[in-house]
């Protein structure tokens, strides 16, 4: 049996580690929006690259749930992937973006997107991508731009 003493020293080292992991997992994550559908807006701090106006940034998007954008990336991954069963787009937890903004022309293009299961499993990995889009006024991309063009 271990004593007082010894049982609140692994309380605090055990709380002392689980704010470590926390904040070093979340560290690079920043929410820049939130959906009405309930999926939330990410994007990676330490993947922003700038040079010229133009930003590269990785975003990444969690569903909450089996929304509509989820139901479209569902349907891609389906149309898209090789996989031996159809049924793990259905297990569809998160999107990630490489996205490439021109700060100044309000453009925006994606560079490659995949999707991942809730275990991080790849289930869909596009193919290089870019075409350049105007970016919409007070749209999800509008944020992210608000965020990293700075």
């Amino acid at each position: 049996m271990i004593s007082r003493q010894q049982f609140f020293m692994l309380m605090t080292i055990g709380f002392v580690l689980s704010v470590c992991v926390t904040n070093v997992m979340g560290e690079n994550l920043e929410q820049y929006n939130e959906g009405k559908d309930g999926t939330v807006y990410y994007y990676y701090k330490n993947s922003v690259k700038r040079k010229s106006g133009i930003v590269n940034v990785w975003t990444e998007a969690r569903f909450n749930g089996k929304n509509k954008e989820w139901g479209k990336m569902v349907d891609e991954c389906k149309k898209s992937s090789k996989l031996d069963s159809i049924n793990d787009c259905n297990k569809l937890f998160s999107r990630k973006d490489l996205i490439e903004i021109n700060c100044k022309d309000d453009k925006c293009g994606l560079i490659k997107h995949v999707l991942y299961d809730g275990n991080l499993t790849i289930l869909y990995s596009s193919s290089p991508l870019l075409e350049w889009d105007y970016i919409i006024p007070d749209s999800n991309t509008d944020e992210l731009k608000n965020k990293v063009c700075q």
